[in-house]
């Protein structure tokens, strides 16, 4: 566990405070006009990292609160993405990611509990390292040609 949401608060984002609470919906949620997150105090350790880590993303690549105009629906769903993978990206390292599935091939679980994150996590930075890969040259021994567009 090289990263830690709680240094990158310190280091990065010294304004933004952490509350944990009991939130009626989510598990999480930033607030900027207050550079607050809100964490769901009925998380344990490891969902609180990574909601954390979450929210920190959205603090991090600015997004402000989605409003309702037109389809916000839309605009919500980019900016959770875009905070997923930032999160994701920042908890699991690709090497500790090569790692954890050499250990655990076909074991979810404990792919999570070495990487000390959700399933979710894991999930989203695979699917970031299958499209890395696929879209890469050479990628299953295909040309560049047959890669790029």
């Amino acid at each position: 566990m090289s990263w830690s949401p709680w240094a990158e608060l310190r280091l990065n984002h010294p304004d933004v405070w952490v509350h944990r609470c009991r939130l009626s919906e989510g598990l999480g949620w930033w607030c900027p006009s207050e550079r607050i997150i809100l964490v769901d105090d009925r998380l344990g350790p490891v969902a609180t990292r990574c909601v954390v880590a979450h929210e920190i993303a959205h603090a991090t690549l600015g997004h402000e609160a989605c409003h309702d105009y037109a389809d916000s629906t839309w605009l919500a769903g980019r900016l959770e993405s875009a905070a997923d993978r930032w999160a994701a990206a920042m908890l699991v390292t690709l090497p500790a990611l090569e790692d954890a599935l050499t250990a655990y091939p076909d074991d979810l679980d404990s792919v999570c509990e070495h990487l000390h994150v959700t399933a979710d996590v894991v999930r989203t930075r695979l699917d970031m390292v299958g499209k890395a890969y696929l879209s890469s040259p050479g990628a299953h021994g295909q040309s560049e040609e047959e890669v790029l567009p």
